[in-house]
């Protein structure tokens, strides 16, 4: 058995301060800036900016702790999603906001996982751990 790729889509966004984008909140999906995906750089010469829809909560949610989490985590990885594709059909299952939150497709359901790839799987949760660790110096600095 060969070793598997990573089935995956990497976006980092820019969390723009003309708006006020916690207006989305009661929203189905929140518009946001993307600057980088899959570790290439988006043109964004212009004056005018292209936006793609992240599901709400966790964009949202994301979106409003942005900025606390950027002292800690660093620009990019608070501002980074990451989209995990099904192994068969590259249809995207779910997304991780840096915030540490989960969202899956509803066709999905809560046993998302098993539409991973081994290493999307592996990937998940070395995600999730990297985002815990920073959310726990988070929590301790509140204390």
């Amino acid at each position: 058995m060969k070793p598997t790729k990573k089935k995956k889509n990497t976006y980092v966004i820019k969390n723009s301060v003309l708006t006020n984008l916690s207006l989305f909140s009661s929203c189905a999906t929140t518009p946001l800036v993307v600057i980088e995906l899959n570790g290439k750089k988006i043109n964004q010469d212009t004056n005018w900016s292209q936006c793609t829809d992240f599901p709400n909560p966790g964009a949202s949610n994301m979106i409003t702790r942005i900025e606390m989490l950027k002292p800690v985590m660093g620009e990019k990885l608070a501002g980074t999603i990451v989209e995990y594709l099904d192994k068969e059909t590259l249809t995207p299952v779910a997304m991780l906001f840096s915030t540490n939150e989960i969202m899956y497709r509803e066709e999905a359901g809560e046993n998302f996982m098993k539409r991973l790839n081994h290493a999307s799987r592996k990937d998940l949760k070395r995600q999730m751990a990297v985002r815990e660790k920073y959310l726990k110096k988070i929590a301790e600095k509140q204390k």
